[in-house]
């Protein structure tokens, strides 16, 4: 692309008020947000855990001798007992400001949590235990806790935990950002004539700078809001190394490091710009109208929640992975039971789709122009 016409195309981008309140609002979001956090003990593990506790002593009591005398009912009536006395080390591991005796016994109690799947907890209808792959996620996490002596943090209020907590939450809403970024991507052709005229210009090169445009457009507000958010809450409520674990799926779930957790998830989100890119320029090419390109970026989005005996005979389409969180924690290789559902597959679909979006939109502009 020439870079005349891309400097044009930039400033047209970066002077829009809609983008400018977009990125204003991303970065004042995941900065500020630990306000709430605070103020609503969001991520309060302490809480959490008081609660299971006291669901776990009522379904303890709720076991009388006629339900013990049956086998499978003694089966969940020890695995609970067997989860109190994890929690009791638990207790002695607070008292005496051990961190490796707390580790040790959250692990051992996650192990005993998912032991009572077994039989899925007969007899204790009550009972709030968390889902199995919850429990999977936490083990994993506490048990790179344990290994690389990293105290266990019970809130969302410190720097890393907190960029732990706003990382998974924008991760979540990330592909509405950037179709609301770019979904006048191609409309600017029309809307700009006196600024673009008499700028030669190639559909490849097209693609390329409203590519990299958005690019700019997400990526930078992103960076700036994960750092804001990093200091501002560190500031507030005590640093934290970002050694600090997060979960991430490849093959199966595994902890990784938060500022390793921050690239990936960078990474991931430049392929979703390239595929929400393509996406919107075919799409206003199509309709010639913004707002339907955008209710049928979010109907494409919708489909991600389908039950995920549905959602996985559409594992070859994109909408299965534009919610960034759900990829990289393992929720759509869970729901889809394709285990090679990770980062790299994912994005390696996105872009053929994005391929196949370019190449459709290339035929349009070339075969009918640009004309409304």
């Amino acid at each position: 692309m020439k870079g005349t016409y891309f400097k044009a195309n930039f400033n047209i981008a970066r002077k829009s008020k809609k983008n400018i309140l977009l990125m204003g609002a991303l970065v004042l979001f995941m900065v500020l947000f630990v306000l709430v956090v605070e103020a609503q003990n969001l991520g309060d593990n302490y809480r959490q855990w008081r609660s299971y506790y006291d669901s776990l002593e009522v379904n303890i009591s709720y076991f009388d001798s006629s339900l013990l005398r049956k086998q499978e009912y003694k089966e969940t009536y020890d695995n609970l007992n067997a989860q109190e006395g994890c929690i009791f080390s638990l207790q002695n591991g607070e008292v005496l400001s051990d961190p490796q005796t707390y580790l040790d016994g959250s692990i051992t109690l996650f192990q005993t949590m998912l032991d009572g799947y077994r039989n899925n907890y007969l007899g204790a209808s009550t009972l709030n235990v968390p889902p199995k792959y919850q429990l999977h996620q936490r083990l994993v996490t506490y048990k790179y806790l344990y290994r690389h002596h990293i105290p266990a943090v019970m809130n969302s209020k410190a720097s890393a935990t907190y960029l732990i907590y706003i990382l998974n939450f924008v991760a979540i809403f990330i592909f509405f950002y950037i179709l609301l970024i770019s979904n006048d991507v191609w409309m600017v052709k029309l809307d700009h004539k006196t600024v673009l005229r008499n700028i030669p210009y190639r559909v490849e090169d097209e693609v390329k700078g409203k590519t990299m445009i958005n690019l700019a457009l997400t990526l930078g507000p992103l960076l700036i809001g994960l750092v804001g958010a990093y200091l501002f809450s560190g500031l507030r409520n005590g640093f934290r190394s970002l050694n600090y674990p997060n979960v991430f799926y490849f093959n199966k779930i595994i902890a990784i490091p938060v500022w390793l957790d921050c690239l990936l998830f960078l990474l991931y989100t430049a392929v979703l710009v390239v595929f929400v890119t393509s996406l919107t320029l075919l799409l206003n090419q199509l309709t010639k109208n913004v707002y339907l390109t955008t209710f049928i970026g979010i109907a494409l989005y919708v489909l991600t929640y389908l039950p995920a005996k549905m959602l996985k005979f559409i594992a070859w389409l994109p909408s299965a992975y534009l919610n960034v969180n759900d990829v990289l924690n393992g929720t759509v290789a869970s729901k889809t039971g394709f285990a090679g559902l990770n980062l790299v597959t994912s994005g390696c679909i996105l872009l053929v789709w994005s391929f196949i979006l370019i190449i459709w939109f290339r035929h349009l502009v070339n075969k009918g122009g640009i004309a409304r």
